[in-house]
């Protein structure tokens, strides 16, 4: 061949080849996930299982169906319970009696102190069984008692602390022997029997009682 054409025909080769690019790589497509493995079912525990287990708070219920944990602070002074009978704590120490019951048939309502409730505390007995807690002694000496009740409401606080303290809801109702500078405030345990009872005078609490809310509601102690 002639030399100029061949080297003519070389020349047409390299632009021919130099306006050419390279073909993209084609895009795969991502690979499917791999589907989850579902968890194995574990096996029913054995009563040993269930046994050995460690114990834990039992879950929430919702408030609208839960009791009222309060209820738990209503039902008891020291270690005394409402609706205990007296018989079962009468041999806890000595018990002072206001006398209430003497020459009464059996079931009459009595107050006592001392045995094994906290100073200045008095209980109503009636038909043999713990009615009524008052934070008072049996002569009346209500303006001793300096501890604490149930909520951490205290004789001689004002009714507008004790209410930032006891739950929604109180009731108020005018007092039954001086309805002019007092009054009953009430709260009643929406989850039980229980409830308190203040006697306020002046804004200040001067007597407090709480248990069976029957028994809250006696103006008289035992009536």
């Amino acid at each position: 061949m002639n030399p100029l054409l061949r080297q003519g025909s070389a020349l047409l080769m390299v632009v021919a080849l130099g306006g050419c690019k390279a073909p993209e790589p084609p895009v795969l497509a991502a690979p499917p996930a791999p589907a989850a493995t579902p968890a194995p079912t574990p096996a029913p525990a054995s009563n040993d299982d269930v046994a050995h287990q460690p114990l834990e708070d039992a879950p929430s219920v919702a408030a609208a169906d839960a009791p009222s944990v309060v209820s738990v602070a209503l039902d008891h002074a020291g270690e005394v319970l409402i609706g205990q009978r007296f018989s079962e704590v009468e041999a806890d120490g000595s018990w002072h009696s206001a006398g209430l019951s003497d020459g009464e048939p059996e079931g009459a309502c009595e107050y006592y102190e001392r045995g094994s409730l906290p100073e200045g505390v008095s209980m109503m007995v009636e038909d043999g069984h713990v009615k009524r807690f008052d934070m008072s002694t049996i002569d009346g000496s209500a303006e001793m008692v300096t501890q604490p009740g149930p909520f951490g409401l205290r004789l001689g606080m004002s009714e507008q602390d004790a209410l930032k303290r006891l739950p929604p809801g109180s009731i108020r109702e005018p007092h039954a022997y001086d309805a002019e500078t007092g009054h009953y405030r009430t709260w009643q345990d929406p989850g039980s029997d229980l409830a308190i009872r203040l006697e306020v005078f002046d804004g200040k609490i001067l007597m407090m009682y709480w248990g069976a809310s029957g028994a809250v509601e006696y103006i008289e102690g035992c009536s």
